[in-house]
């Protein structure tokens, strides 16, 4: 079967349908049908600040268009662009699909489901094409929450143990879900969840004051499969002090509002993530410790096959809050990072965990030409600056720099039971990671600009048994003097 989302209000007075907004930049066909691609809202370029008590302008943002198919068979998209090009890009490229273009056409052809961007000689005014397995409810009455076809407004619903909700292909819901304490709740489906009716309040993001598309406290068996989630309004998808969460499929896509991070785990154990396509603000999936629950570790949190987009940050991070006794048996593998941020594999220790057991294994990350650097920005009326710079991403980095603005809280914890690991980075390995440097990125003789830092700036605290083992970049296995190496302090690694 082959079919797609289609947004309608079903509202009874007909001079206040809702209809949501449809794309100008694109018109896309599938076996002679026009498929609906709807609008939403990204950052136009890279440029984040700590909450500064107002939420971030547009004029900082831009509009961006997204289909959402849902099918088990191959099928041909025909697309038109209203958007002068002269280079077309389906992302990720490790999938092997080449976009054609012929006589004003693009066609794409998907052999299976998955999560793409097309882009039109740079990211601006991209097309997310999002093709999932279908996820069906076929009796209402068994879900506590049912949102079948049209536009919903719930706001925010707040979930008890033992809750369902299903959100059909061709809903979209306006609203957020916040659940503390609860067991057994499920959330699944093929439809939109939409936080645009959500305002951010004050700067914390570890409380329930600001919810985002999701966030869960003190929860237990969770299982999230197939939703998109759109515009929050701080960190998307949250898991605090959670056991045993199960994650597939789902999407998070326009999000351009300050610090929203995408999948933020914070003092959890028992997590996977798969198959789910990931585009934020801020980090992408980051692994934190927050004092609120220091005695708990994050152990056996598991990332796999993924599409993951950073605009500002990291892509897959640990820390830089690590506020926990220890992080153990962690992975992020077979993933595709389409953008970066400033890192794709970050290890920031920045309280006093002892960090180990950490792989990163077949990843593959995309330097593109035009992306352009970070910038803070440290006021109101300060503007973008550096739409000239092309951004260099770091591939890899690891250090123990201190957390900025949590001197007394850090100095607290440090006299906790971490003990003589304290700071400690052990049992890492960084292996397969293939990069593609795009044409026009910057070249320092003659080679392309691979970064990798080790950075132990505390007394006393280790860095063992770092492997990084073949890095690939366009096709070349890299060796040591290929890297540009940043490292401080006392290291020990192997690079193979």
């Amino acid at each position: 079967m082959f079919t797609y989302s289609r947004f309608e209000h079903q509202y009874d007075i007909d001079i206040f349908k809702m209809e949501p907004s449809l794309s100008e930049d694109y018109r896309v066909f599938a076996r002679g049908e026009e498929i609906p691609a709807y609008t939403c809202r990204i950052s136009q370029f890279p440029f984040n600040t700590w909450w500064p008590g107002h939420q971030r302008a547009l004029s900082q943002s831009e509009i961006c268009s997204f289909i959402n198919l849902v099918g088990d068979e191959e099928v041909t998209l025909e697309i038109k662009a209203s958007k002068p090009h002269s280079r077309v890009m389906l992302k990720p490229y490790s999938k092997g699909i080449v976009a054609t273009e012929e006589n004003g056409v693009i066609s794409v052809n998907l052999k299976e489901n998955g999560h793409y961007v097309l882009e039109l000689d740079d990211y601006h005014h991209l097309l997310y094409i999002f093709y999932s397995k279908p996820i069906t409810c076929e009796d209402p009455a068994s879900v506590t929450y049912y949102f079948g076809p049209g536009i919903h407004y719930p706001r925010q619903i707040d979930l008890k143990s033992g809750d369902r909700v299903y959100v059909d292909k061709d809903a979209l819901v306006y609203g957020c879900f916040l659940a503390h304490g609860a067991e057994d709740v499920e959330i699944f489906g093929n439809g939109i969840l939409d936080d645009s009716g959500e305002e951010r309040i004050c700067k914390h993001c570890y409380e329930d004051y600001t919810v985002g598309n999701m966030k869960f406290y003190d929860c237990r068996n969770l299982r999230i499969r197939g939703i998109g989630m759109t515009n929050s309004a701080i960190w998307c998808l949250n898991l605090f002090h959670c056991f045993d969460v199960f994650i597939d499929g789902i999407k998070i896509f326009g999000q351009w509002r300050y610090n929203t991070d995408g999948i933020d785990i914070c003092n959890c154990q028992n997590i996977k993530i798969q198959n789910s396509f990931v585009h934020s603000f801020d980090d992408a999936i980051t692994i934190k410790g927050i004092l609120r629950y220091q005695d708990t570790s994050n152990k056996n949190i598991h990332i796999e096959g993924c599409t993951l987009w950073c605009d500002w940050g990291k892509t897959c991070e640990i820390g830089i809050e690590t506020a926990c006794l220890e992080y153990d048996n962690i992975s992020f593998v077979d993933c595709d990072i389409l953008r970066a941020g400033n890192t794709a594999c970050d290890i920031a220790n920045g309280y006093t965990a002892y960090i180990h057991n950490i792989l990163f294994e077949n990843l593959r990350v995309e330097y593109n030409a035009f992306d352009t650097c970070e910038e803070l920005q440290r006021s109101d009326d300060a503007v973008y600056t550096r739409v000239n710079d092309v951004a260099i991403p770091c591939l890899i980095i690891i250090h123990n720099n201190k957390f900025n603005g949590c001197e007394t809280e850090f100095e607290t914890f440090a006299g906790s039971a971490v003990g003589e690991r304290s700071a400690w980075v052990t049992d890492v390995t960084c292996k397969n990671v293939t990069v593609f440097y795009d044409d026009g990125m910057p070249l320092t003789k003659g080679k392309p600009i691979i970064h990798i830092t080790l950075c132990n700036s505390r007394e006393g605290a280790r860095f063992e048994n770092i492997t990084i083992e073949n890095i690939i970049c366009n096709g070349k296995q890299l060796s040591e003097d290929d890297i540009v190496w940043g490292k401080s302090g006392q290291n020990e690694y192997k690079f193979q």
